[in-house]
Parts: C-alpha cells; sequence; structure tokens
C-alpha cells in the first residue's frame, strides 16, 4: 500500500472513530494543539504529518469506542459527563449558590473547580500535576 493510501485509510478511521464518538474536528484539534481548520485540511487534503498521526494514534486507543454518556452521581441538581473532557451541568440555582461561594473566597468558581481537580490529581498520582487547569464556565444566565 503506497503512503497516500495509507493516509486516506487513516482518514477515514479517524472520521468514522470522531463520528461514533459524537466528536468533532475542533476536539480532535484541540487534542493535537493545532487549529480545527488545520485538521479539516488534513482530513481533506493535506498529508497529516507522521507525529501528529502518531498523536491521533494514541488518542483513538486511549478513548474507548462509544457513545459519551451522563454519569450518574447523587447530588440534585449535578449531572457529569466524562470522556477525555468533563462537562458539569449544574441547576442554576446550584450554579450560583457555588458562585457566591467563590466570589466570597476572592475566587472565581472557574479557580476552585480547577484547584479540586488538581488536588484529586495530585492525591492520586502526587508526580502528576495539572499544568494548565482550565476550566470553562457557561455565562450567566
Amino acid at each position: 500500500m503506497s503512503n497516500a493510501e495509507d493516509q486516506s485509510a487513516f482518514k477515514n478511521e479517524v472520521k468514522q472513530w470522531l463520528k461514533s464518538q459524537g466528536l468533532d474536528y475542533r476536539w480532535m484539534a484541540e487534542q493535537c494543539g493545532v487549529s480545527e481548520i488545520t485538521v479539516r485540511n488534513w482530513m481533506s487534503q493535506k498529508t497529516i504529518p507522521a507525529l501528529k498521526q502518531q498523536l491521533i494514534g494514541r488518542v483513538m486507543a486511549q478513548l474507548p469506542i462509544s457513545t459519551p454518556s451522563l454519569t450518574p452521581i447523587d447530588t440534585p441538581g449535578v449531572e457529569v459527563d466524562a470522556s477525555l473532557t468533563l462537562t458539569v451541568k449544574l441547576s442554576p440555582t446550584l450554579y450560583h449558590k457555588l458562585e457566591s461561594k467563590a466570589s466570597q473566597q476572592g475566587q472565581t468558581l472557574g479557580e476552585i473547580v480547577a484547584k479540586a481537580i488538581s488536588g484529586l490529581v495530585a492525591e492520586e498520582t502526587p508526580s502528576v500535576a495539572l499544568k494548565s487547569p482550565k476550566v470553562v464556565l457557561p455565562p450567566k444566565s
């Protein structure tokens, strides 16, 4: 098989995998540290660089093929959707209560959540720390 055929087969595999996971090119771009347009170009016409192809292969191997689903937890007003990203859906009441508590501590809600996650990671594997804890919260409603 030629390199072009290998690339074509790999691209088809990536497209099918993303679709099966309910993920998109933007998500893959974030994993690769490139722009969404770069991933779109790779998938349509350009060759995927060897190192990026290896990275994509590792990402696909680490995330099992399944549709991400909500994980039930025992906290009313909270839903968690976890895959390689973490989405926490809070009821408006709980969101405002947590935001108020964060404000009393002189922090944002995102900062508190990032610190809590970083603390959990440190408990499990003390040698690993989040390099850039980033939490994206929805706009206030």
